[in-house]
C-alpha cells in the first residue's frame, strides 16, 4: 500500500509543524507509545465562543492518505477565526512507520477505546475527559480498502442538523461515490451515507468515534476514501470533504441555518 512520504515520521512531522505554525497552531505533546509522542495540535477560537472542531487521522497506519489530507487542507486556506481547533494529524506513529493497520504492539487503536489497553488510545481519552466543548464536531480520515467510491459515517447526539447528506452531494460531482451496500457490513441510509447509532458494533471495540459521542454531545463525520483508487483521488477527496464541511460549520450562515 503506497504511503504519502519515503520517510513517513519525520518528513510528514516537518512539513507540518510549517503548516501549523502558520495558522498559530500550538504543538501540545499528550502522550507517548514506546519511543513515539502523541501530539495534538490547537487553537482557541478568535472570536465568538466558537465550534470546537477535532480533525483526527492516522489512527491506522496502512491509511496514509488522512495525514496528507490534513497536511493540504492546513496549507490551503486560512483556518476560520470562528472555531476551536484541535487536530491530530497521526494517532499511530508506530503504524504509519510499518504500514500496519494496528499499532507496534498489534492493537486496532480505533477498536480499543473501550478495553483502553495502549498508550495512544489513552492519551486521547485524558485529554477529552478534561475538555467541555459547547459545540463539538469531529472528523476522522479513513480510508477502506474494499470500497469503490467515498462514503463517511455520520454519527450525531448534538442538537445540531445533520451535514452528512450534504457533503456526499458536493462530493459526488467531483468524485466517485460509494452507491451499493453493504459496505463495511453496513448497508448504506443513502448514496455515500451511512448514518450510524451512537453504540459500538462489537460491545468492546469500540471506535473512536463511539466513544467521543458517549462522552460529548457531537456531530462526527467519518470519512473513507476508496482504496480502489488512487493515492491522489484519496487525498484530495480527503481534503475536499474537510473543507466542505468546515465551511458548513463555521461563518455567520452555518449560525443562521442552525
Amino acid at each position: 500500500m503506497s504511503r504519502p512520504f519515503d520517510d513517513p515520521i519525520p518528513s510528514f512531522e516537518h512539513a507540518f509543524a510549517r503548516a501549523a505554525a502558520a495558522q498559530g497552531l500550538e504543538r501540545r505533546v499528550i502522550g507517548r507509545a514506546g519511543p513515539d509522542e502523541i501530539v495534538f495540535w490547537t487553537r482557541p477560537a478568535r472570536s465568538g465562543p466558537g465550534t470546537t472542531v477535532f480533525l483526527s487521522s492516522g489512527i491506522h497506519g496502512d491509511e496514509p492518505c488522512g495525514p496528507g489530507a490534513v497536511l493540504e487542507f492546513l496549507k490551503s486556506s486560512p483556518l476560520p477565526d470562528d472555531c476551536e481547533w484541535v487536530i491530530a494529524p497521526i494517532l499511530n506513529p508506530s503504524g504509519l512507520r510499518a504500514g500496519t493497520r494496528e499499532n507496534a504492539e498489534g492493537i486496532d487503536l480505533n477498536r480499543d477505546f473501550y478495553r483502553q489497553k495502549t498508550e495512544e488510545v489513552g492519551a486521547v481519552i485524558e485529554w477529552w475527559s478534561h475538555q467541555r466543548p459547547r459545540d463539538l464536531v469531529h472528523l476522522s480520515l479513513h480510508e477502506d480498502w474494499e470500497a469503490d467510491g467515498f462514503y463517511l459515517y455520520e454519527i450525531n447526539t448534538s442538537p445540531r442538523g445533520g451535514l452528512g447528506s450534504r457533503i456526499v452531494d458536493r462530493l459526488s460531482g467531483l468524485f466517485p461515490v460509494q452507491n451499493e451496500g453493504p459496505v463495511d457490513d453496513h448497508e448504506l441510509s443513502g448514496p455515500g451515507l451511512i448514518l450510524h447509532a451512537p453504540e459500538p458494533d462489537d460491545r468492546e471495540g469500540w471506535p473512536e468515534a463511539i466513544w467521543l459521542a458517549k462522552q460529548h454531545s457531537v456531530l462526527s463525520l467519518t470519512f473513507e476514501a476508496p482504496g480502489t483508487y488512487g493515492t491522489r483521488l484519496r487525498r484530495t477527496g480527503l481534503m475536499a470533504a474537510l473543507a466542505a464541511t468546515v465551511r458548513r460549520v463555521s461563518g455567520p450562515r452555518h449560525r443562521r441555518a442552525a
